[in-house]
């Protein structure tokens, strides 16, 4: 049976002064959330956060020119107001990317590492981003 037990003293520790990088023990290597992450981790989610920005003000650039937000969700949150709208697109995006990052060597559907998932959602958006320059240089 596995002694450690995990407190809010355990979370501060890790907070306070990381140490770890990956597990030492074979179930910790399964399901290790990290105390210290790599660099490439945290620039990932560091560039996922900055296009999630330059997506909402491309948004309403689009929208004040005359195009229209094709998220029902976030189209919502447009018509209370453009605050709102920008507050909960960054909630929405730097929320899970901080849990990509906690979780970077998780293991999902048992072969696909978390760092992975960061990794092709930064793709997507770097994808989105040029999509929507592409509509701003199109008039």
């Amino acid at each position: 049976t596995d002694r450690r037990q995990y407190t809010l003293r355990t979370a501060g520790r890790a907070v306070s002064d990381p140490r770890r990088q990956r597990g030492r023990r074979t179930p910790d290597r399964n399901f290790a959330v990290l105390d210290r992450v790599e660099p490439a981790v945290g620039w990932m989610a560091i560039a996922l956060v900055t296009l999630s920005i330059f997506d909402a003000i491309f948004t309403l650039t689009l929208i004040s020119r005359g195009g229209s937000e094709l998220n029902p969700f976030m189209d919502a949150l447009l018509q209370r107001g453009v605050g709102t709208f920008v507050i909960a697109k960054m909630v929405l995006t730097a929320v899970p990317a901080m849990c990509l990052v906690a979780t970077a060597n998780v293991l999902l559907f048992g072969r696909v590492r978390s760092r992975s998932l960061l990794g092709a959602l930064t793709g997507l958006y770097a994808g989105l981003i040029l999509y929507e320059l592409l509509l701003l240089s199109l008039g």
